[in-house]
């Protein structure tokens, strides 16, 4: 059996997590000053060093602000967080996102995936098109197996959508899309266990067909449709 790569959480990561959760449960508001660092390592009983790179990755994230002299003030994460801010919010529920989340996420995903695949549809090469072509295939081969695994699919249909990205020609769509991997294979892994593993290989495999047509309508609007089918199933 293949249980793969345990991975030991280090104190820094120990450190942020706390005291994220102690934001995001609300136990911390926005304007809120923090133990001095000092302070901070006599109770967590962890060295300044550690202490100090964690305020400063915890501000990259958004949640705080140090003030030179004065402090680590807690921020509005909902205004100033980082997509970090947002994986961390993630994670504090679970590993599930809310309904207004998801809204949201699926409006975001419209907006810029709707654009790519558009783009592609209007301005495609026949390499292009093998490509994602054989993306598929290898998801079709492995939808129809008995003991598909949802998270193997996952992130073949995550490669499709990202390479359709890429071959839409805007140097930000890609990057952006890595960013948000995490919560699209959640997206695509609860896709797959609600509607089954064929019938999302035949809904890229129709998204494939309509750039080939050079349908950037029809491309478009089936997203708009799937994203609404989505939306409904998780009610």
């Amino acid at each position: 059996m293949f249980i793969g790569k345990i991975a030991v959480p280090t104190l820094e990561e120990l450190f942020i997590n706390r005291i994220e959760q102690q934001i995001l449960s609300g136990r911390l508001r926005p304007g809120d000053k923090l133990p001095s660092e000092r302070q901070l390592q006599e109770e967590t009983k962890i060295s300044k060093t550690v202490i100090h790179a964690g305020l400063v990755a915890l501000e990259k994230k958004g949640f705080i602000e140090i003030k030179p002299r004065c402090g680590a003030f807690v921020l509005d994460h909902k205004v100033t967080g980082s997509l970090e801010a947002i994986n961390a919010l993630i994670r504090y529920n679970g590993g599930r996102m809310t309904r207004e989340q998801i809204q949201s996420f699926f409006e975001f995903r419209i907006a810029v995936e709707g654009t790519t695949l558009r783009k592609l549809a209007l301005n495609h090469t026949d390499e292009m098109i093998q490509t994602l072509d054989d993306i598929l295939k290898e998801a079709e081969i492995l939808a129809r197996k008995a003991d598909c695994s949802a998270a193997e699919l996952a992130e073949l249909l995550f490669l499709f959508q990202r390479s359709i990205c890429v071959f839409s020609g805007n140097v930000f769509f890609a990057p952006l899309f890595n960013e948000f991997k995490p919560i699209i294979i959640q997206f695509w892994e609860d896709s797959i266990n609600t509607f089954g593993s064929v019938p999302n290989v035949r809904l890229a495999r129709k998204y494939l067909k309509d750039i080939i047509n050079g349908d950037e309508k029809s491309v478009y609007e089936r997203l708009v449709r799937s994203s609404e089918t989505y939306l409904s199933a998780s009610k």
